[in-house]
């Protein structure tokens, strides 16, 4: 009897030191937002890692709701940012520097989660801030912390969808990969995957179609647009160079050495393209903020991707120079100032307190986190044969420049799809708010018309018809 009891205790003991912790929240936003709020930290399978996360059940019908995971990318922004200023119950506009009751929330429909992830982004904790990050070692770690997470709020079961935008783009491929091959007793119940303007292909997103994003907004010349094709364009797969004797794979973003008239012209269309926010070229600029890489803060900005990918360049690129080349110059824009009204409420020892926040780190929209950047091109092309019954949406604002939907619809063509349902418009409050195309094989396309890179925040009626219908399983058209 005394070592059963034993047994008892210590299988207890070690559940409990394993599990994460989930803290009620009380009154985060001074009165604003009445609904249930949780905080706390998620396991890893690193010992030492804690991811943070905010968990705000359904407005209505929490018991039965799906969940609903939301990601940020980077590699290193923070998910509250999202939750902030995008999908939450509670979000700020994009420099009103206050808080507003969003009637647009995620939650009203399900149980609405964010996770900081990998360790050592926001509050999350690290056991080693060098530790050297990548796809496969994110997926591993989100999935427990995702596990965690459910066990912890005896949601397992429950039907659970992934969100996101950006390198999220890459983030929620990933884990999907994670979870349907997961050979554990206690799995996921993955429903749906839904990724806004999301990294996906180097050779079609990104640098190629930025300048053809500019030049069609009029915001590059046609003298200079032709130059930049002439000179500058990204080579043919069958053109690729080689390395090591081995040919470069299709979705590498490699080391480039360019022509002195190359970098002319691409410094001319950076210059072009700089003083608007490329995330978004109708959303306001403030005056006297804008940002360049000589500013500490362009680090923190959502510029974090495209510096790690730089820097890997500077890293690998032992190539000798031939004739007049030159070290390309980069292309992106100096940015348009950033918003800290998150960076001071999540800072402010009242919020923290109320958070339970378990760390003294300072918290950022993003950190620089060392994380090999990789892609998801190849994902779709077995993923959507072999998991049919999982939905696979892909939705993009068409004003963002960054990671535009000419470069989606780019991608998305490579894969030779069958088209099921045409382009077709939809609408939102008898608004035009986008289109929408799906096909056989089980993707939809939903563009979201006059939203950039943050496309709940700008357009926040056309994305919830759009999130609404991805939860329902309908094409947006025909609700």
């Amino acid at each position: 009897m005394e070592k059963s009891f034993f047994i008892i205790i210590l299988f207890t003991f070690l559940f409990l030191i394993n599990c994460g912790t989930k803290v009620e929240v009380k009154d985060l936003f001074n009165g604003l937002y009445q609904g249930k709020i949780f905080s706390g930290y998620l396991k890893t399978t690193i010992e030492g890692d804690e991811l943070f996360y905010i968990y705000m059940p359904a407005q209505t019908g929490e018991d039965t709701a799906p969940i609903m995971l939301w990601l940020n990318g980077g590699p290193g922004c923070s998910s509250l940012f999202g939750l902030l200023g995008e999908v939450g119950p509670v979000t700020e506009d994009n420099f009103a520097y206050q808080f507003k009751l969003n009637p647009y929330s995620w939650n009203k429909e399900v149980n609405l989660l964010a996770i900081e992830q990998p360790a050592g982004v926001g509050f999350s904790k690290a056991h080693d801030p060098e530790f050297k990050w990548d796809d496969d070692k994110m997926g591993e770690n989100l999935l427990a912390g995702i596990k965690d997470f459910l066990n912890t709020h005896n949601l397992n079961g429950r039907e659970f969808f992934v969100s996101g935008e950006s390198y999220a783009g890459v983030y929620i491929p990933t884990l999907a990969k994670y979870i349907v091959n997961d050979k554990s007793d206690v799995k996921v119940n993955l429903k749906g995957i839904l990724i806004g303007n999301g990294l996906t292909n180097f050779e079609t997103d990104v640098e190629r179609s930025m300048v053809e994003f500019g030049f069609w907004h009029g915001m590059i010349s046609y003298e200079t647009y032709n130059l930049f094709q002439r000179h500058c364009l990204h080579e043919p797969d069958e053109l690729r160079p080689k390395e090591n004797n081995k040919e470069v794979p299709n979705d590498s973003y490699f080391p480039r050495n360019v022509t002195h008239r190359c970098n002319e012209i691409r410094k001319e269309i950076r210059d072009n393209l700089g003083g608007s926010d490329i995330y978004g070229i109708y959303r306001i600029c403030p005056q006297g903020k804008e940002l360049t890489e000589n500013d500490p803060l362009f680090y923190n900005s959502q510029h974090t991707y495209r510096k790690t990918i730089l820097n890997q360049i500077k890293n690998n690129n032992n190539k000798k120079f031939k004739n007049d080349e030159e070290d390309e110059i980069d292309i992106w824009p100096s940015g348009c100032g950033e918003d800290m009204y998150f960076d001071e409420f999540l800072n402010n020892k009242t919020t923290r307190d109320k958070l339970q926040v378990n760390t003294q780190v300072n918290w950022t929209q993003c950190s620089p986190i060392a994380y090999k950047i990789g892609v998801s091109f190849d994902f779709y092309k077995t993923f959507l044969t072999e998991h049919p019954d999982i939905r696979v949406w892909v939705f993009s604002g068409t004003e963002d420049g960054v990671l535009s939907t000419l470069g989606t619809m780019r991608w998305i063509n490579k894969l030779n799809l069958t088209i099921e349902k045409k382009w077709t418009q939809y609408k939102a409050e008898g608004q035009v708010a986008g289109f929408a195309q799906k096909y056989k094989e089980g993707l939809v396309i939903v563009t979201i018309k006059g939203a950039g890179h943050m496309v709940p925040q700008d357009q926040r009626a056309s994305a919830y018809k759009m999130y609404s219908s991805f939860i329902k399983g309908v094409m947006p058209f025909e609700e």
